[in-house]
């Protein structure tokens, strides 16, 4: 949806800051801020997005699969769900 790359999504486990393409890692990092600390989130946080060239719509989009990502792994918990192979190999 927003255009990353698979390899790339791998290296996001290993260290977010060692990423070189300023959209990418501030997208991640807000994205783990709004999934972790949602409260926490400020103008600033918003506006950093904006100065790497995100809009409007794809900031929603990030806070809606932050969003969906918690949802899912509180589903997965709450349920006892049992985990895909490829996030056991990650």
């Amino acid at each position: 949806m927003l255009g990353v790359a698979p390899a790339l999504l791998a290296s996001f486990v290993q260290d977010v800051d060692r990423i070189t393409d300023p959209k990418v890692r501030d997208m991640i990092k807000f994205g783990v801020k709004c999934a972790r600390d949602p409260q926490s989130l400020t103008k600033e946080d918003d506006d950093s997005l904006r100065q790497v060239g995100f809009n409007q719509s794809e900031i929603m989009e990030i806070i809606a699969m932050s969003a969906l990502a918690v949802y899912a792994n509180i589903i997965a918990d709450a349920t006892q769900m049992d985990s895909d192979q490829m996030f056991d190999t990650v």
